[in-house]
């Protein structure tokens, strides 16, 4: 059943409910996720890998996704995917950081635009 289906069948102002989704890494969000790493990357922001932790790799206009087991060291060039939570806090962080160059700028408003374009 889609979404609109169910809203239609069970309006929010008739159940007083409102709904939540988890988001989901599409191949959208992967590639405009690569502009804003390349911004936050540029601002020396550098990420800290973990076991499990999720990324992609670019293959030609797709992205092979993997997840992170005792191989950290051979992660040059990946994408890290991180949770809505930590890409939040990069915004936040470069918002309270004070940076005054170009490159925090663009980094700030893209993370924006992602945020609005493919969490809310």
């Amino acid at each position: 059943m889609r979404r609109h289906e169910d809203d239609m069948r069970y309006p929010p102002e008739l159940t007083g409910r409102v709904g939540f989704r988890n988001f989901t890494w599409t191949t959208e969000a992967i590639a405009d996720w690569e502009h804003v790493w390349n911004a936050l990357w540029a601002c020396g922001i550098k990420w800290e890998w973990q076991n499990s932790d999720r990324y992609v790799r670019r293959r030609g206009e797709i992205f092979d996704r993997f997840a992170v087991h005792n191989d950290a060291v051979k992660l040059d060039m990946a994408i890290p995917l991180p949770g809505i939570h930590v890409i939040k806090k990069l915004n936040d962080w470069l918002l309270d950081a004070h940076i005054s160059d170009h490159n925090a700028t663009e980094a700030t408003n893209l993370i924006r635009k992602w945020i609005q374009n493919y969490v809310e």
